[in-house]
This record gives structure tokens, sequence and C-alpha cells, in this order.
């Protein structure tokens, strides 16, 4: 059971991982194909949905690690907190919709930052 829950966490977490990077990419480009931005609308939706699907996933097998293995229970805190973390900052910049573009490209930033903490504790914890 452990073994199934790690592997549905890093496929959790890369899916989170890749959708960011990928929305991060194609974003700026869309805006100046999609003058109506009815598109980029209708991706961001998606790529939100898929976003936050992911990380619920990485999130919940991430808590069922922590309540399965007997030893190293205290290295999956660290990537709980660290996805517990990324969450809220991902939460805020959801709803932070007034605020300037080089702030928000901080929010991304520290978003990919967060998420690769996360995948990168998630591996060496496995």
């Amino acid at each position: 059971m452990e073994n199934i829950l790690k592997f549905i966490h890093m496929i959790g977490l890369s899916i989170w991982i890749g959708s960011m990077v990928t929305w991060a990419f194609f974003a700026p480009k869309l805006n100046k194909f999609d003058p109506s931005k009815n598109t980029t609308s209708v991706l961001r939706d998606l790529f939100s949905k898929i976003s936050w699907i992911s990380y619920a996933v990485a999130l919940i097998a991430g808590i069922g690690i922590r309540l399965t293995v007997d030893n190293g229970a205290s290295d999956w805190s660290v990537v709980i907190g660290a996805l517990l973390l990324a969450g809220a900052v991902i939460a805020f910049h959801s709803v932070a919709t007034n605020i300037s573009d080089a702030l928000r490209g901080v929010f991304n930033g520290v978003m990919l930052l967060l998420a690769l903490v996360s995948l990168y504790l998630a591996t060496i914890y496995i």
C-alpha cells in the first residue's frame, strides 16, 4: 500500500508542476494571439482544475503516506508542510486579482519553487 501511495503522490506532484510550468510558458503567448481573451480564459480554467486536482491527489497521498509509514513519518510531515504552504500561496495568488504583474510574477516563482521543493523532498524520502 505504501508504494502505491508513493507512486500516486509522485504522479500528482508531476502533473501539478507540469501544469504550472506549461501554463507559465503559454499564457503570455496566448494573450498576444487572443485579444478577446476568451481562449485564454477557458485554458486558464482548465489548467486551474488540472492543477488543483493533481495538488489534492499529491496532498492526500502524502497524508496517507504519513499515516502508514512507521519510520520517517516526521520526514513526510515536512513534505506535507511544503505542500500546504504552496497551496496557501496558490490560493492567495488565485484570489488576489488586483496585484501588479511584477508581484504576480513573484508569486509564480514562489509557487514553482515550493512545488519543486515538495518534489525534491518527496524523492529523497521515498
